[in-house]
């Protein structure tokens, strides 16, 4: 006698709880993006710091409603014995040349429409840091 509607309860409550999970999990495709920062399309542009350096790249996608409500993203690439690697900013790069050892640190800042990419060199000796390649990632 109870049998009946206890399992029909029991399967109205299970089907409620999965269309819970299903809309929880509904998202707009992730962006992914890579960028070659230090060349003619984004040169590095020196700032009255010695040794910093920055590049902005205008990004569309990055609405007002992503940078509030999104998951944001950035990574340097680079490649460790022929396999490339995405390691998550902020990322220090250390250099050692004829006994002189210095880094490079990478960071990045997001902005509705705008991801600047920063470079900051140890040394100071206000050399363009080489080019990069990076990958900015987002999902809402």
């Amino acid at each position: 006698m109870f049998k009946i509607p206890l399992f029909a309860s029991l399967f109205i409550l299970l089907l409620g709880f999965g269309s819970c999970i299903d809309d929880y999990y509904e998202s707009d495709p992730p962006f992914v993006q890579e960028y070659e920062i230090g060349t003619r399309k984004h040169p590095w542009v020196r700032t009255t710091q010695p040794g910093v350096y920055y590049c902005d790249v205008t990004i569309n996608e990055l609405t007002r409603d992503m940078y509030k409500n999104g998951i944001l993203c950035a990574y340097y690439v680079y490649s460790v014995d022929d396999i490339i690697v995405d390691s998550p900013l902020p990322f220090e790069e250390f250099k050692i040349d004829n006994g002189y050892q210095w880094s490079y640190q990478y960071t990045c800042e997001f902005s509705p429409k705008r991801v600047t990419f920063i470079s900051t060199d140890s040394s100071f000796f206000d050399e363009d840091p080489p080019a990069c390649t990076f990958v900015v990632k987002m999902m809402k």
